[in-house]
């Protein structure tokens, strides 16, 4: 075998034979291998961040499904609207939340720094807030809630700005002293800067009413001139408030109604200078015959006599009023229902009966009567602000007790005296039986029959005075 032998010429850097490339250097070799070293150290590490970053990633997003599903929460309200709003309350209705077992309403004004829980309710998304300041400035809010074991978890508020209006007046006396005028008198309401009266003839309905306008200066009293004569007028009144930048209108306040003054004269048969008595009939019209037949009887001698109605009764019997109105009756008031006595009387028990009076008649009483007598402060003024006299009795009959017409005429007769005011009932047969003795009796014996009206103005010359409670023609009861 033959043997070949290559020169080589060895240079830097060395040649390889295989591949006729140069060869690099040992310490070149060195360098490379050095920097695939460190290149893959590098590429190792920024694996290895990255691994770490997308471990912390998935802790953090498990971590948060973790939170959401594990602790409890409920969605917020989404909106709150405005209703209505008056003098001491805002009403406001919001969207509900599904799963919410109720709702947290709070208050704040200007000056708070926190909210105040105003009330929590369920089963609802309408709420009033109420005692609340007149013409103020207010931030709402509402959220949601529901239990969550022996806790309860609540949502973020939402909030709603709103503001009270103008108080509304309070009517303190409504009454006529002059021949067609009415002067009606209220409380004060500071802030306003005008007030306007409405008033309507013979109606409770203010929506033909007229409109008057009086500066703070001359309020709070209001004369109305030029009404018409005999007949009666409902008022009201509200007060207007500046609030930048509008004007704000109170509510109206409650109505009073005021029988229109006129030249009140006497029937011609009435002689001031004779004695007269007063004849008074409590709690009609009954639902038997009784006031039947006590009408007939007054009808029959042309005498007269002042009906004290419960207005749930005279609201079942307006044929019975109109009667009365025809024969020239006084029209008296013993509240709505008969059902409260001295403090537990409202002003909405003598109100509504004297509504329920005219509902049935179309005419107002022009007097009242306590159940039991048991006349308080609180019903002389009311009464005041109905332009109402109150009458008590001198000569209790006793019908209510006795059911007996010998006792109840034989009391009365033994009794009486001129400027009496007499009680009886119009409910009960004992008494409509008694009548028919007594009216002929009285009259025989001289004595006029006459209205508590009729009475007060034959004996003193004026007309009785609202909110006073009269024993007899001339003696006041003090209570």
């Amino acid at each position: 075998m033959e043997v070949k032998y290559v020169n080589l010429k060895v240079e830097k850097g060395g040649y390889s034979p295989s591949s006729g490339q140069r060869r690099r250097s040992t310490s070149s070799r060195r360098r490379g291998s050095y920097r695939g070293y460190q290149n893959h150290r590098w590429n190792r590490k920024k694996h290895h961040y990255g691994l770490v970053l997308l471990i912390i990633l998935l802790v953090v997003l498990a971590g948060v499904t973790l939170w959401n599903v594990f602790t409890p929460r409920i969605d917020p309200v989404e909106s709150v609207k405005f209703v209505k709003a008056s003098q001491d309350s805002i009403s406001l209705k919001w969207s509900t939340v599904k799963d919410a077992e109720g709702y947290n309403i709070y208050t704040k004004t200007a000056g708070d720094q926190d909210f105040k829980k105003a009330a929590s309710v369920k089963k609802t998304s309408e709420y009033t807030v109420k005692k609340l300041k007149a013409l103020t400035d207010y931030t709402l809010a509402v959220s949601s809630f529901r239990k969550n074991g022996d806790s309860i978890v609540e949502s973020d508020k939402k909030t709603l700005d709103a503001y009270t209006i103008t108080a509304t007046p309070v009517i303190t006396e409504c009454k006529s002293d002059k021949e067609s005028e009415v002067t009606l008198s209220w409380k004060a309401v500071p802030g306003a800067v005008k007030y306007q009266v409405q008033y309507v003839k013979n109606s409770k309905d203010f929506k033909k009413a007229e409109t008057k306008s009086f500066n703070p200066s001359k309020a709070p009293k209001a004369t109305l001139s030029g009404l018409d004569k005999s007949g009666f007028y409902s008022l009201r009144v509200r007060a207007t408030a500046y609030r930048e930048p509008d004007y704000v209108n109170s509510e109206f306040s409650v109505s009073s109604t005021v029988y229109i003054e006129e030249n009140f004269t006497l029937r011609n048969e009435i002689d001031p200078n004779k004695p007269m008595v007063a004849l008074t009939f409590d709690d009609g019209p009954g639902y038997n015959k009784a006031s039947k037949h006590i009408l007939n009887t007054l009808e029959k001698y042309g005498a007269k006599a002042t009906f004290f109605m419960v207005g749930k009764n005279a609201a079942d019997h307006p044929g019975n009023l109109k009667r009365k109105v025809r024969l020239g009756m006084e029209l008296g008031n013993h509240t709505y229902s008969h059902a409260h006595y001295g403090s537990n009387v409202t002003f909405s028990d003598i109100n509504k009966a004297s509504q329920a009076i005219f509902d049935a008649c179309g005419q107002y009483p022009t007097a009242f009567r306590s159940p039991g007598g048991m006349t308080t402060g609180s019903i002389k003024s009311n009464c005041k602000k109905l332009n109402m006299p109150i009458y008590y009795w001198s000569v209790d009959t006793r019908d209510w007790a006795s059911r007996d017409a010998d006792s109840i005429y034989n009391l009365t007769i033994n009794n009486v005296s001129d400027g009496d005011i007499i009680l009886m009932h119009e409910i009960y047969d004992a008494t409509a039986d008694a009548v028919k003795r007594l009216v002929p009796k009285l009259i025989k014996k001289g004595y006029q029959l006459v209205t508590c009206r009729e009475l007060m103005y034959a004996k003193n010359g004026k007309a009785p005075t609202p909110g006073v409670e009269y024993v007899t023609a001339d003696q006041e009861k003090n209570s």
